[in-house]
């Protein structure tokens, strides 16, 4: 399978920021949120510290929350400024309904109409519509996925790329059977092969086994906060099945709290020492990780990256709607 790239999300610690340039990471920024950062990264481009793809997104999730309208035209122009720049951009999408209220069918039913309205627009008006991300969300009617995947340009083109985004706030096996059945719309259309975009994805062994080819995750940065850092399995005797790595507590709060689940100091010595010529290979030690949140940010870090790099898809040839359990 092609290369897999697994964009980091909110990847603005400035004591670790210079090493992903170093190291070239697929950054993601929001354009409302965090664009100094999407100007610090053009900068660091322009020097030649980084070659990093760069993806960025319109904020329409957060304009949403805070019940604000998207600058569209604005968004175009910074956009087009800077395309060369740029590995891919999002849509502005509509999300239904107002935030933390009920949705009803009119807001379902008009939310896509006016994201594919959107998108019309930004691909008619921009430089690079190759780079421009739409969005098909779940809870939409597929039929508005069956259109993204069926649509045929004036110059004969098809959709390149498409963003898929589960919800947040359902079962990590809901957002498996979404995109699984996304993924049996996919090949059955007239653009079974084109590139797909997970957006929000919080388990890489979902990701193992859901061809897509690419995804953005916080998920790195927050294990950081809980004061864990994720590790390869088999360092620690345990495995599982259906995980990719396993979440070890290394903070000193970790250390103290009676109902931690598996943290470094309850481990044997020669684990221990595995553990410790784990983290001198990444460029740390556990007197580090235990006391800095940007030191285990920048573990778990590396940690995705080597990952997306030796990504292996391990999930079946034909989709249809899935039982399986996770």
């Amino acid at each position: 399978m092609s290369e897999f790239s697994l964009f980091l999300a909110s990847f603005d610690d400035a004591k670790i920021i210079d090493v992903g340039y170093e190291e070239n990471y697929p950054l993601l920024y929001s354009q409302i949120n965090n664009r100094q950062y999407i100007l610090k990264h053009f900068d660091a481009q322009a020097q030649g510290k980084t070659h990093g793809k760069l993806l960025v997104d319109s904020g329409a999730h957060s304009a949403h929350t805070k019940g604000i309208k998207l600058d569209l035209e604005e968004y175009m122009s910074f956009i087009n400024a800077n395309i060369e720049k740029v590995s891919l951009y999002v849509q502005v999408d509509k999300i239904p309904g107002e935030y933390r209220k009920p949705k009803t069918i009119k807001d379902w039913t008009e939310a896509p109409k006016l994201s594919w309205e959107n998108y019309l627009y930004m691909h008619d008006n921009s430089k690079d519509p190759s780079k421009l991300l739409p969005v098909f969300h779940q809870g939409e009617d597929v039929e508005w996925l069956r259109n993204l995947c069926n649509y045929t340009f004036p110059d004969g083109s098809k959709v390149p790329y498409i963003g898929l985004s589960p919800r947040g706030d359902v079962s990590l096996q809901a957002k498996y059977d979404f995109c699984s059945e996304c993924f049996s719309v996919i090949q059955s259309s007239n653009n079974p092969n084109v590139k797909t975009h997970a957006f929000g994805a919080t388990s890489l062994s979902m990701l193992e086994r859901l061809p897509f080819t690419s995804a953005d995750s916080t998920t790195w940065v927050l294990v950081s906060a809980f004061g864990q850092v994720w590790i390869p399995e088999g360092i620690t005797g345990v495995s599982y099945d259906d995980t990719v790595g396993i979440k070890l507590g290394v903070s000193l709060e970790n250390k103290d709290h009676a109902t931690a689940s598996q943290t470094y100091w309850e481990q044997s010595a020669d684990v221990k020492k595995k553990l410790d010529d784990y983290f001198e290979s990444i460029g740390t030690n556990i007197e580090e990780l235990s006391t800095s949140h940007s030191a285990r940010s920048l573990a778990s870090a590396k940690f995705c990256q080597n990952w997306a790099k030796n990504y292996k898809y391990k999930g079946v040839k034909r989709f249809t709607t899935s039982n399986d359990l996770f």
